[in-house]
């Protein structure tokens, strides 16, 4: 199996993963923060193409997705606060 077909599948599935769990109210998720952070998708794809030991490859992967969730939760906070003082 190509290690691009596997990256795709499971960033499909993660994201389906990601949507049902927000339509079922499980977690409280962004489409809208999560889409100021496209570029990362960027940054995630050059990381699984590059020409590293696949161990490598992996911790850089799990530093940028780390990353993607702290980002997100900062810019889902700073909306939240945004969106309270546009009411006040």
């Amino acid at each position: 199996m190509k290690s691009r077909n596997l990256f795709l599948g499971i960033i499909i599935l993660f994201v389906g993963v990601i949507a049902l769990l927000a339509a079922l109210n499980v977690i409280d998720f962004s489409w809208i923060v999560a889409g100021k952070l496209w570029p990362m998708l960027f940054i995630i794809m050059g990381i699984a193409i590059l020409p590293v030991k696949e161990w490598l490859r992996t911790v850089l992967l799990l530093v940028a997705l780390a990353l993607c969730v702290l980002l997100y939760r900062q810019e889902a906070s700073h909306s939240m606060i945004n969106w309270l003082f546009s009411l006040i």
